[in-house]
């Protein structure tokens, strides 16, 4: 997943303060407050489009866990926390109860989670319908229009089904209240704004930029083929990423500039130690740490006198993540990698496993040659701050139908594979939630089950998704999630 393409950087935005204000210190004119009519040109575009990759960038990587300074965590931590790529490392009773899938209506962090989510599509819709007035070939609205196909797919792979979408006027304030949108419709709405990104990035006459209006393409493509995916439309997954090079990575790009813009995943795991990553969890989890590979790197936290550490709540171990190993570390959102899984499932669900030279082979080994697609980011030193996080993965041997037959067949050897490659990613939920809905399986060999590790409660519950919290009642089309299915 090298950073080949140029992509679309967050811009950061400075507002300068009056002359006057430069003589007194003491003296503030709300220098972080852009008045709303100055959003009414094409000039405030870029300032759109920044809030709203800023928006996207907090839903899905976060940048500390709620209590521990910052804005809260995204889809990333605890959609990972409710399926088996992390463990609860500390007290919240609110993460507890996801870790051990006994979720509540009730729960203060699922309300945040949630509204943080609602928040970034919010602002990439608000800022596609400002391109679409002022600038609508500008390859930034096919990034928004991305952006908030993205969430769709965010709320469909993570939550219950029945999630409402409202919509505020800005002019008068007031709010359209959504009706309980289900899992497909959400599905649908997401392919939909990928349909729109795609067009608008073909009509470009904006700009010459061909390598930008590519990476809007792949991104819009890969969308669409995680999208179907879920829908369980393989083929059209399949199709959707033929054009996507291996090579091609869009990243969710962060730095130490401020808290808002730190990598939240490196920050709730190895600095905050509120999430540890997790192993075998529950008997069913993958053996992300067991299993060594260069993909999945982690190791347990050392602390200062050589001894090993535990997390926040002083009795977890705290194993920590290598993949993102700093708070300026960036976070692939989508990948020519994932396209070719999604390429090699298309071709496992026309049977085209049982020889080496097949489609499902050749997707997946695709990504493990050393080459361009063969690259990820990692770093080996968790404090860096001089690596450019782009240290390539080794080179993988080539899988065969024997790979198959020692993972227990061609599906557990293709879900392994993505365990692999897309973790810490948000990938995962979603993929235990169609092991379950797409190829049969209990739920109880899918997702962590038995006793739990930590007192209250003493065993894992039986929740697969993450309902939609409490405060969501204050819209009146909306009583509770439509089913809690996979």
């Amino acid at each position: 997943m090298t950073h080949t393409s140029k992509l679309l950087a967050l811009l950061v935005v400075a507002l300068v303060l009056p002359s006057g204000a430069c003589n007194d210190p003491l003296r503030v004119n709300i220098p972080t407050i852009v008045p709303p009519g100055s959003l009414s040109d094409t000039a405030a575009l870029g300032t759109l489009r920044a809030g709203a990759i800023g928006n996207f960038s907090i839903a899905f990587s976060g940048d500390h866990p709620d209590g521990s300074g910052g804005t809260g965590e995204g889809v990333i931590m605890y959609g990972g926390l409710l399926a088996d790529e992390w463990i609860d490392s500390e007290t919240f009773p609110t993460r507890i109860e996801v870790d051990a899938r006994t979720i509540q209506v009730t729960n203060s962090d699922v309300d945040l989670w949630y509204r943080l989510l609602h928040q970034a599509r919010n602002a990439a819709e608000k800022a596609a319908a400002r391109y679409a007035a002022l600038l609508p070939n500008d390859p930034g609205h096919a990034e928004v229009l991305n952006l908030a196909g993205y969430t769709y797919l965010f709320f469909a792979e993570t939550y219950c089904s029945g999630v409402p979408v409202s919509h505020l006027d800005a002019a008068t304030g007031k709010i359209t209240y959504g009706v309980p949108l289900t899992t497909a419709q959400l599905l649908d709405t997401a392919i939909a704004r990928f349909a729109a990104a795609t067009a608008v990035a073909n009509s470009d006459t904006v700009t010459a930029d061909a390598t930008a209006k590519q990476a809007m393409l792949n991104l819009a493509a890969v969308g669409t083929g995680r999208a179907r995916l879920d829908q369980g439309n393989f083929a059209a997954a399949g199709a959707a990423v033929t054009g996507v090079p291996t090579s091609f990575a869009y990243l969710s790009e962060h730095s130490e500039i401020s808290t808002f813009e730190n990598n939240g995943v490196f920050n709730g795991n190895t600095f905050d130690r509120r999430y540890s990553v997790a192993d075998r969890e529950g008997g069913n989890g993958f053996p992300f740490r067991t299993v060594f590979d260069p993909r999945t790197p982690s190791r347990r936290r050392v602390t200062a006198s050589g001894r090993p550490g535990f997390g926040f709540d002083g009795l977890t171990p705290q194993y920590n993540s290598f993949r993102f190993g700093d708070r300026k570390a960036p976070i692939p959102l989508a990948s020519g990698v994932e396209a070719r899984l999604i390429q090699a499932e298309a071709a496992l669900r026309l049977g085209d496993t049982t020889t080496n030279a097949g489609g499902f082979y050749t997707a997946l080994n695709d990504p493990r040659v050393v080459s361009a697609g063969s690259r990820s980011y990692f770093n080996p030193s968790p404090f860096s701050r001089t690596d450019t996080l782009t240290n390539p993965v080794p080179a993988l041997a080539a899988l065969d139908t024997s790979s198959a037959t020692a993972a227990g067949g061609a599906i557990n050897l293709l879900f392994a594979e993505r365990a692999r490659w897309l973790w810490l990613t948000a990938h995962r939920l979603g993929d235990l939630r169609r092991l379950i809905r797409q190829y049969g399986r209990p739920a109880n060999t899918v997702f962590p089950t038995g006793p739990y590790f930590k007192s209250n409660p003493s065993v894992y519950g039986v929740d697969v998704n993450i309902p939609v919290p409490i405060t969501e009642r204050n819209n009146p089309n909306f009583t509770a999630c439509l089913d809690r299915l996979p």
